[in-house]
């Protein structure tokens, strides 16, 4: 079996990328990393030798596929081939895919069996589903779903309405592509779809499953050809019947015309809360428009350099504390911040944006994240919709470390139902369970991470109240009615 090894200059990215990868699969093939270097005082680099030695270590001799990020990555693995027995270093391939949608793309198709090259090509095309929904024209992405399949639609196969809230996103679709396989079978999955007309894929393909955006209440069909064709349709629906690995809790979203959408909270607690109001005060941070001289380039740059390690810092707290509190799946939400953050091309976008428009570190990076933010709110799926208000979470610490200033959500003193205009994922984990009771925003999404975090944490939430939130005083008794999506203020 194909192995892999994550070479990173950061060991916190190098994990974090293994750590979503071993969700995908499980018993699959072997994943080490080989990140950032020996020096606690400047632990970000990497290391040939150390990349050599996970190359030994994972050896197969079916091969061994090297995921990178950049710069000093790709020395270091050409100088570890160089290193290797040349018969070993003949069965291994540096992957020039993007480290985190290349690995996981590379750890599914390796873990179903794939030789070298194929393991390979489903990396580097790891980015034709991202692409694709964002309206990038990607001939060969068109070409996956386009094409004329081997087998009919009418064939003998399984139907399947999936149920999934977020719809056969990343980890089911992993699933999916390892539970199909070890079958002899010829096999294709529809999602079927009357008004656009059906799109088709590789159901062992992970990429080609994304491409796909299968979402809830979408209708799918599997058909198969082939000596394992019958015990290939029966792991699938045994898989889909299992909800393809998820387990799927009664909705917990409902409108309510009078006070906007509820999260409900766990079904431990009481679903009505009454405590008095804590209104969390609006804290935007306000960006200068200034302009710089072009001796001030290289300054600006820095500067952003240093705001984006100490958001990085802070994400790594973040992540201990949610971690500590709700576990690794929780905590995986910082985990992506980081990720999306500490992204080269985004930073190098940014410093390209200081030295063409002369324009500060502030307002750089605030247009970069604010056109990642709203790309975000145009898509179609209200779940990744939902995502743009993690990058605007992330995008406010940069500005507070911008200006040198720090800035934690402020729990109240006595039990109390907090109020406010919304809640970032980053304030909503530095809540005080004990002492906050239930949760009311005047605006807010119900898919947000905010709302996901703080029904782990066991507060009711309640968003999109509108402007009438604004009625409400301090210390104002208020009665939070989860159940019917109720927020009663007394007198």
């Amino acid at each position: 079996m194909v192995n892999i090894v994550v070479v990173s200059h950061s060991a916190k990215l190098a994990d974090g990328v293994a750590e979503l990868a071993a969700q995908m699969t499980q018993n699959g093939c072997r994943l080490v990393v080989a990140a950032g270097v020996d020096d606690p005082d400047h632990p970000i680099g990497t290391d040939a030798i150390k990349v050599m030695q996970a190359i030994e270590e994972v050896f197969d001799p079916s091969g061994v596929l090297i995921m990178m990020d950049l710069g000093s990555a790709l020395l270091s693995t050409e100088t570890a081939l160089e290193l290797l027995d040349p018969e070993m270093s003949a069965r291994v391939k540096a992957c020039s895919a993007p480290i985190v949608e290349g690995t996981l793309a590379a750890v599914v198709a390796a873990s179903a069996g794939a030789s070298l090259a194929e393991v390979e090509r489903e990396a580097q095309s790891a980015l034709q589903a991202k692409k694709a929904q964002l309206g990038e024209k990607e001939p060969q992405a068109k070409e996956m779903t386009s094409e004329s399949p081997t087998l009919r639609s009418d064939e003998r196969g399984v139907s399947w309405k999936i149920n999934n809230p977020n719809g056969l996103h990343v980890r089911p679709a992993a699933k999916l592509a390892t539970a199909m396989a070890p079958f002899d079978a010829e096999l294709v999955l529809y999602k079927l779809d009357r008004v656009k007309g059906n799109r088709h894929a590789d159901p062992r393909s992970l990429n080609q499953l994304a491409l796909l955006q299968i979402r809830k209440d979408d209708e799918i069909r599997i058909v198969a050809k082939g000596s394992q064709a019958e015990e290939a349709l029966a792991a699938f629906k045994q898989l889909a019947e299992s909800n393809f690995g998820e387990n799927i809790a009664p909705d917990t979203i409902a409108p309510d015309t009078n006070a906007g959408q509820i999260l409900q909270g766990k079904s431990v607690m009481d679903t009505q809360v009454s405590a008095p109001a804590f209104v969390l005060p609006t804290q935007d941070v306000e960006v200068p428009d200034r302009q710089i001289l072009s001796d001030r380039i290289e300054i600006e740059q820095q500067r952003l350099r240093q705001a984006i390690a100490k958001t990085l810092q802070d994400l790594s707290r973040l992540a201990d504390r949610t971690n500590q509190l709700l576990g690794k799946q929780h905590a995986g939400i910082f985990g992506a911040h980081s990720m999306l953050i500490d992204d080269p091309d985004l930073q190098n976008s940014a410093f390209s944006r200081i030295a063409s428009s002369l324009c500060s570190a502030e307002i750089a990076w605030q247009t970069e994240l604010t056109e990642m933010a709203d790309a975000y709110r145009e898509l179609d799926d209200e779940y990744l919709q939902a995502r743009e208000l993690d990058v605007r979470d992330i995008l406010q610490r940069t500005l507070l470390h911008l200006a040198g200033e720090t800035q934690e959500i402020q729990n109240p003193s006595v039990p109390s139902i907090l109020l406010a205009r919304e809640l970032m994922p980053s304030d909503t984990i530095m809540l005080d369970r004990r002492l906050v009771q239930g949760i009311v925003l005047s605006q807010g999404n119900a898919l947000s991470h905010s709302a996901i975090l703080a029904n782990a944490l066991g507060i009711p939430m309640i968003v999109g109240v509108g402007d009438s939130l604004k009625r409400a005083q301090e210390g104002q008794k208020i009665t939070l009615n989860a159940a019917r999506g109720e927020v009663i203020l007394g007198h």
